[in-house]
């Protein structure tokens, strides 16, 4: 698959990109007619890869680099503005000055409009399956205010249920002949399980070793086809993090 070197645009179907309006253009904002857009979409989130990375990189693909707003907070600055978030915390993202909450439906959202939402709906069912399993990964972990006590959750956590649900995510990557979930190529759940691999892999889920991943032989291949993917290729050269 390629991608034309200016753009990301270039890959995203036609009824998603042919409406969008130019940079600079004071017109409202199309995507998918009949919908009108006011004012460029807006991601609220902080400055690292978080819950957002799928999300973010299904913006770019949509809107190319310049098509949306990207806000990353510094915590100070989230600390001023959490009174004022609808549930008190991020990510937000902002559609026509209406704000929503919830990784998952955004994602969904953005995916659509990028082609990274499969129409058939048996793969639409793999797709939103995979997610769901890779989103209990870090809605199940368990938490605790003393530090050892949470160690010791986590690490028993590591060897259940999180455990059987990263087995199960595998089990659905393997047999795959590109690496990714779906035939077709990279997809909103290939982004979702990533988001997991990552946070294992850079230390930011505590107490669990990064070298936990290389127990999972699919998702290890899954991630390194999204690395070698161009459009993560490409949005990386825009977004470093």
């Amino acid at each position: 698959r390629h991608l034309e070197s200016m753009s990301a645009l270039s890959s995203v179907p036609s009824l998603a990109t042919r409406p969008f309006r130019r940079a600079g253009s004071t017109h409202p904002r199309k995507y998918r007619s009949p919908v009108v857009m006011s004012a460029l979409p807006k991601i609220t989130y902080f400055n690292g890869v978080g819950r957002v990375f799928g999300l973010r990189v299904a913006m770019f693909k949509a809107f190319g680099k310049d098509g949306w707003i990207d806000e990353r907070l510094q915590f100070p600055e989230f600390k001023e503005r959490k009174p004022t978030l609808p549930l008190g915390y991020l990510p937000v993202l902002s559609i026509d000055e209406e704000i929503f909450t919830q990784t998952e439906p955004m994602v969904r959202w953005a995916a659509k409009i990028s082609g990274l939402y499969p129409t058939d709906l048996k793969e639409a069912m793999r797709v939103d399956e995979v997610c769901a399993v890779a989103h209990e990964v870090l809605y199940k972990c368990p938490f605790d205010a003393d530090e050892e006590v949470k160690k010791a959750k986590r690490l028993e956590y590591a060897e259940g249920r999180m455990l059987q649900n990263m087995s199960y995510i595998d089990s659905k990557l393997a047999g795959s002949s590109n690496g990714f979930l779906l035939p077709g190529g990279i997809s909103m759940a290939d982004l979702q399980v990533y988001m997991v691999v990552h946070m294992i892999r850079t230390g930011n889920f505590d107490h669990i070793e990064p070298e936990y991943v290389d127990r999972f032989p699919n998702i290890c291949k899954n991630a390194a086809a999204l690395d070698a993917d161009p459009l993560i290729v490409e949005y990386r050269a825009h977004y470093p993090n």
